[in-house]
């Protein structure tokens, strides 16, 4: 299995091959070929062939590519496994062919040398492949008969190019991205886009069993080697078994046949074991080829023990084979870790394959390259609803199939009706119920035509429906079948199979660089077995497993059809903690806002739905240009200073972060009303995932009281009824003042719409609703800029209105924290492992906006080497939402604590104090780290102010450039300092004994009133000198911009007061200490008091 590209400059005027396109489209599929790379360009630079090798056949380096066969007229790239090479192989040496290697690919080379195009009807396997021709100067391609190998190409009139992947040939720069309107409509109609179209008009799929020829006088059109439809058909025509044991017998042959030669390779071949019949058939046939035996059976957490779990019926049966078996659980937090990675894997969108996806991850995490799957057999053996329903819906439907305006006339009248409470569907019986193809499109629609104007430009839509001509195709598909088993058969397979199950078997286990192998779908299979699905008595699935092996019991062929059960839809549904979430795409049936989440994540998307960003611009100033108030502002402002407030109104929205960087203002607010009774009003968000302000302030210190109101969407107002209690409760509360802290990015009409609902609510004073400060809009595509803080601009808006600001205003972030927050902390840490007294480290990797996300899998590469390297202990910090993804990440660390939903915000404050380092997203969780001291490796986008809850277009490219060396080298310079001593949340271990909290009570007064970057404290033993290998019992560490040592040593000394502490401040700049220079400036309390310094300046 592997990826593989080229590109032929067949016209005169076409450039010459770039080396580097070539080289960016092979390596956009790494995950294809982790094993190897090649590339081979011709001397005159006019061709050129790439792969990436899944070593599987051969594995020796004989078997790299691209391949040439002896004298260099013939090169190939190929990507799949033909499982007869090996008679093909010996028939070529009887022949007087000579190889070099042991690989299929040398045969299917060697092949093509003696027989040409005709080659292609004696392979047997799954395909696509590229031969250079060099004596007829021409590019030979082709695909397997069912399209289980995919092959794209684009032709520009001068240049093709192909690849594996349409992200490949993307990858390469060359490609035009205009979007193919069959592509956007057909993934709409079906949930997958069918052949031979994409997303974009340039890109072609080549059509499953053809083949096409280019030279230098362009691309000639496909040819078709092998047809579905016409195997189905022969089997039709084909003398029919009557015996029954003839039947029997060849069911049996073939079943153990196909088995056979696709258990061929020279690495382990595992088996995708479920309850079904299908897994259980290919298991039991393995089990007959003798040699060791491999399954894998993939298991939900969320339906460990339920009856969805299929898990202990898949291990009985694995013993029962005498299998080497292998249970892999998957749980939501794989899921989050992996989202990411599913849709850089899904090359096309699709609405399936996410169970492919896991379950090929299961079979990596047992070691497995290759494993064989079920895929197919309900296609072969009728057990899909579809078999009996498609005959069904024509027989009662077909008198109205020549009424086509009375079905078009039902379906205008029914369709905005039913669709409100049933499948919109039913609506269109009358219109396509009639033929086979109306009914396959009813069955196995996602979208109907009719509604597809609603998704997307009506425009876009004729244009897209013109070019399917999708009922001529369906049509078409069983052209000269008369049965009506294999006319559905034959849909099924070109349809559903081809377009849908295959391409996901594809991308979903080359994503985990494991090739999945179907049995149930092979040529020689089908043609062995069409005349019996064509015969009176067709073999059932039951008919196919009982014939497969005695292993399988008639209890087992009782079992009712399951299905593969995957709660992907529910955690789609829900939040990470649980809670039922309400996007709009999810008021869809079924999978149909699935299909829009998918559509949403690929370039060109063109859904007619606007993306939900809010628009953040700066207010225009209330400062006339000349400087001087408008009258208007004085009005806003309208505080009168000679009245005292008594009872105060504080007004700010926003969530953990917002309420963080609104502490200074709080504070100040409490400073100039030491006597008032101040209440808070904040907005409430629903459910358990947003925290309100109360939740964090209570016991601070700053607030009497807090009111709350349920939020409105963005650019929404409130419901009447919210707003007429939220009216009344103000009113009851009395205030005469409001202290506006609105965020910054308020607009004046909105300003004016809260001064005129507050002064309703009967206030007459208000502060801070002058002096908005209009900020720069950043402009794409230039860096960004350095603006003033949140905390910054609330305090000027204060200060315009009349309240003094002090230094020591602007930084105070003090939260109140106290001993019964530490309490909470320790009572939690007492039922945890031990941390073995290591260095903590806080870890935030959610966020409630999904763009805001670094990947996951990220996170974990950095504290493992954190833990490496430093020994650390990660913390992992969240509200509940984020436990399920901690509780992930400590099973990859083997180590930490996952504190996500289990405390409080405010223990969660006093852990956040025990860590030298936070690392995480653009979080509240970030905010908190830094209000307690935290040291903190923040990793913000680039896309500033673009406010999208969920970044679809562009999948978070701006967050995934921030590599994992550039975060790690930011963790271990904080870390580096932390090496030799112990943080501030260690200060009663190292302290004296004798003064705990004093001690504790210092190191925070230092670190806060110096805004230090650490305290460090170390045992009591100390020595005379003071280098970072010395046992102090404090070590300052401040900002290179403080001023003269002296002045920095009063000042500490200030700061810790008449406490006598038993041992000397060391003062040292951050580079000073890095240097690990000795103290320039060691005074005893003593010295301090007594005004003299070492450098002898007063």
């Amino acid at each position: 299995m592997c990826g593989i590209a080229a590109i032929f400059a067949y016209g005169k005027a076409a450039p010459t091959i770039d080396g580097d396109e070539l080289l960016a489209m092979r390596e956009q599929m790494f995950a294809r070929g982790p094993d190897g790379g090649g590339q081979w360009i011709s001397d005159d630079r006019r061709v050129g062939l790439a792969n990436r090798r899944l070593s599987i056949i051969d594995i020796s380096p004989a078997g790299a590519q691209p391949m040439f066969n002896a004298d260099r007229s013939l090169a190939i790239t190929f990507n799949g496994e033909i499982y007869n090479y090996a008679e093909l192989r010996e028939k070529l040496i009887r022949e007087g062919r000579r190889f070099q290697s042991h690989c299929d690919t040398e045969v299917v080379l060697e092949l093509y040398a003696t027989r040409g195009e005709a080659m292609l009807n004696e392979l047997r396997g799954m395909y696509a492949f590229a031969i250079w021709d060099r004596d007829k100067r021409g590019l030979f391609l082709a695909r397997d008969p069912f399209g289980i190998k995919p092959l794209y190409y684009s032709d520009d009139g001068h240049t093709l190019r192909l690849a594996s992947q349409v992200k490949a040939l993307r990858a390469g720069g060359k490609i035009d991205n205009a979007p193919e309107p069959a592509g956007h409509v057909g993934f709409f109609l079906w949930g997958h886009v069918p052949d031979p179209y994409t997303f974009y008009r340039s890109i072609r799929s080549l059509p499953a069993g053809s083949s096409m020829w280019i030279d230098e006088h362009g691309a000639r059109a496909p040819t078709t080697f092998c047809d579905i439809t016409t195997l189905l058909r022969d089997g039709e025509e084909a003398k029919p078994i009557t015996d029954n044991r003839e039947l029997a017998e060849r069911l049996r042959s073939a079943l153990s046949e196909t088995v056979r030669y696709h258990l061929v390779a020279d690495v382990p071949v595992g088996v995708f074991l479920s309850s079904g019949l299908d897994s259980t058939a290919i298991t039991a046939l393995a089990a007959q080829q003798g040699g060791i035996l491999r399954t894998v059976t993939l298991g939900f957490e969320e339906y460990r023990g339920s009856e969805a779990d299929e898990t202990p019926l898949a291990e009985q049966f694995a013993k029962r084979c005498g299998a080497t078996h292998r249970t892999v659980w998957v749980s939501r937090g794989d899921f989050e870790a992996e989202r990411d990675h599913l849709f850089e894997a899904m090359d096309r969108p699709s609405t399936d394959g996410v169970n492919t996806f896991f379950v090929s991850l299961a079979a990596k995490r047992a070691n497995l390259k290759v494993a064989l799957s079920g895929l197919g057999g309900d296609e072969l053996f009728a057990s899909y609803p579809s078999f009996e329903e498609i005959p069904r819906t024509v027989r009662w439907l077909r008198p109205f199939r020549n009424w086509g305006a009375f079905g078009a006339g039902v379906r205008r009248l029914s369709a905005p009706v039913l669709k409100r409470f049933t499948s919109p569907k039913y609506a269109g019986l009358f219109e396509y119920g009639g033929t086979y193809a109306g009914a396959y499109l009813l069955r196995r629609g996602m979208f109907m035509p009719w509604e597809l104007p609603d998704l997307l430009d009506p425009d876009l839509v004729r244009a897209g429906w013109q070019e399917l001509q999708t009922l001529l195709r369906l049509e078409e598909t069983i052209d000269g079948i008369s049965n009506p088993r294999l006319k559905v058969s034959a849909l099924e397979m070109n349809w559903y199979m081809r377009h849908q199950l295959l391409r996901d078997s594809d991308w979903a286990g080359m994503g985990q660089s494991v090739e999945i192998r179907v049995p149930f779908v092979d040529v020689d299979l089908l043609r062995s077995l069409a005349p019996l699905l064509a015969s009176k008595h067709p073999p059932s699935k039951r008919d196919m497993a009982a014939s497969a092996s005695d292993l399988i019991t008639p209890q087992m062929l009782q079992r009712g059809k399951t299905g593969f059960q995957v709660p992907v839809r529910e955690w789609l549904l829900t939040d990470e903690s649980g809670n039922r979430a309400a996007p709009r795409q999810w008021t869809d049936r079924g999978l149909r806002g699935w299909a829009k989440h998918v559509y949403r994540h690929f370039p060109n998307a063109q859904l007619r739905e606007t993306n939900q960003r809010s628009q953040v611009r700066g207010h225009r100033s209330e400062v006339e240009p000349g400087g001087t108030r408008s009258v208007a502002s004085q009005k806003i402002m309208g505080h009168d200073r000679a009245c005292p407030s008594k009872r105060i109104l504080v007004f700010r929205i926003g969530q953990l972060g917002d309420t963080i960087v609104a502490l200074p203002a709080m504070w100040l607010a409490r400073k100039h009303f030491p006597n008032a009774r101040i209440t808070l009003l904040c907005d409430r968000h629903p459910g358990k995932t947003h925290v309100l302000a109360s939740d964090l302030l209570r016991g601070a210190g700053i607030f009497d009281d807090y009111l709350s109101y349920p939020v409105a969407r963005p650019g929404e107002l409130m419901r009447p009824a919210h707003m007429a209690g939220l009216l009344a409760a103000i009113r009851r509360g009395r205030f005469d003042t409001l202290v506006y802290l609105a965020p910054n990015n308020r607009k004046p009409e909105q300003i004016e719409r809260d001064r005129r609902f507050f002064r309703m609510a009967g206030i007459r004073n208000f502060i801070g609703m002058h002096g908005f400060q209009q900020l720069e809009v950043k402009e794409p595509g230039r860096p960004m800029k350095l603006m003033p803080r949140e905390s910054e601009l609330l305090l000027r808006r204060l200060a315009a209105s009349g309240l003094r600001v002090e230094p020591e205003d602007e930084s105070r972030m003090d939260l109140g924290l106290g001993p019964e927050d530490d309490a909470a902390v320790s009572s939690w840490t007492a039922r945890q492992p031990s941390d073995g007294d290591r260095v903590w480290v806080a870890v935030g990797p959610g966020s409630k906006m999904p763009a805001k996300r670094w990947p996951l899998r990220r996170f974990q590469e950095v504290i493992v080497d954190l833990i490496n390297e430093f020994d650390i202990w990660p913390v992992v910090f969240g509200g509940e939402e984020d436990r399920v993804i901690g509780d992930w990440l400590l099973v990859q660390w083997r180590r930490g604590y996952n504190a996500a939903g289990a405390l409080d915000l405010r223990a969660s404050a006093a852990a956040l104090k025990r860590c030298a380092l936070f690392l995480g997203n653009d979080t509240g969780t970030m905010h908190l780290a830094a209000a307690v001291g935290v040291p903190c490796v923040a990793i913000f986008s680039s896309c500033e102010g673009c406010e999208l809850i969920e970044c679809i277009e562009l999948g978070n490219e701006c967050l995934k450039r921030i590599g994992r060396p550039e975060v790690l080298d930011a963790c271990r310079d904080i870390l580096a300092r932390n090496r030799n001593g112990r943080t501030v949340s260690a200060v009663v271990k190292a302290a004296n004994e004798s003064l705990p909290q004093e001690a504790y009570a210092i190191a925070e007064r230092l670190r806060r009133g110096l805004a230090a970057d650490a305290v460090y404290l170390f045992g009591s033993h100390a020595r005379g000198d003071a280098t970072p290998d010395s046992d102090l019992d404090f070590l300052v560490v401040v900002p290179r911009s403080a001023q003269s040592r002296y002045e920095r040593a009063v000042a500490a000394r200030k700061l810790v007061g008449d406490v006598h502490f038993p041992k000397d401040i060391i003062v040292l700049t951050r580079a000073e200490w890095e240097k690990g220079l000795r103290a320039p400036c060691s005074l005893s309390s003593t010295v301090i008091r007594e005004g003299v310094a070492l450098d002898g300046k007063p």
